[in-house]
């Protein structure tokens, strides 16, 4: 008598669920098909007692934050010793351009051989015929070491560095002795016992007192500016200290004070001095129609 009772409560409950049918005998449960049917908008069946079937959307992740979750996974796997060797890298690897580009186009530390500039450069040359002078050259359109402050002159006494007319891919150092416009009292073995100087050329020799010792424009004549690559500032080794290029030729009152001349001597290469008449001839700068 109870489980008659219950099974026609049952029956009473399953008949008033959404998504069945009442038959005589026994309520049928509706198919997936048949609700997805019902569902559709071309079913005009009240919505009430019919289910649609949804599936939640999930956002798949892009392919880059799958790799960057894979890569970093295996990175993650490394050894310690892999690991920090990457990280070291990675601090360095901006740091290799800076420098590459800071010593090709902003200051260059070189080396001077050879007895040409002695003793301003290599001061012990003569004792140890071993010494090369460290230096500092500035790289910057001459006269200036900052971008902002660029005068794009050379001056008498300055200590370049320069593409050898003899030998371009070779580096030299030596001294601009006259300007366009001077006369250069020449020395062995250049041909001829006067220069004059023309447009956009200088006149380079080496402070040696011998002139076998130099291979300047006593032998390759009058140097194009354009071969000039930069200005030596400094002296980092053996004896740090800074060249005052501007005391090689300074003015009559101040020659017997300057540092240059207590260092080397009074009337240090004076007789180069005298050998050059500044602006023996006007050069004009070539225009264009």
């Amino acid at each position: 008598m109870a489980d008659s009772k219950a099974k026609q409560t049952a029956a009473r409950i399953t008949s008033k669920l959404p998504g069945t049918i009442q038959s005589s005998s026994n309520p049928r449960v509706l198919s997936r098909s048949e609700l997805k049917h019902r569902g559709s908008p071309n079913n005009n069946r009240n919505p009430s007692i019919d289910i649609s079937d949804f599936t939640a959307y999930k956002e798949r992740p892009s392919t880059w934050s799958s790799f960057r979750s894979r890569l970093r996974a295996r990175y993650a796997a490394l050894p310690p010793s892999v690991r920090w060797t990457a990280r070291v890298l990675r601090v360095i690897a901006p740091i290799v351009p800076i420098g590459i580009f800071f010593s090709e186009h902003v200051l260059q530390i070189m080396w001077v051989s050879g007895p040409s500039m002695t003793p301003y450069l290599n001061e012990n040359y003569e004792q140890t015929h071993t010494e090369s002078d460290v230096i500092l050259v500035n790289l910057w359109p001459w006269g200036s070491m900052w971008p902002w402050n660029m005068t794009r002159r050379l001056e008498r006494g300055m200590v370049v560095t320069f593409r050898s007319p003899a030998n371009p891919s070779n580096i030299a150092i030596k001294r601009v002795i006259a300007l366009p416009g001077d006369r250069v009292t020449t020395r062995e073995p250049c041909p001829r016992p006067s220069q004059i100087v023309p447009f956009n050329h200088v006149w380079l020799e080496g402070d040696a007192d011998d002139p076998k010792k130099s291979l300047d424009s006593n032998t390759y004549g009058p140097v194009s500016i354009n071969l000039i690559t930069g200005s030596v500032v400094a002296v980092l080794y053996p004896r740090m200290r800074r060249l005052k290029w501007w005391e090689w030729d300074p003015p009559a009152e101040a020659k017997s004070g300057s540092d240059t001349q207590k260092e080397l001597g009074e009337g240090y290469r004076s007789s180069v001095r005298d050998r050059v008449v500044k602006q023996a001839v006007k050069i004009e700068v070539p225009g264009l129609d």
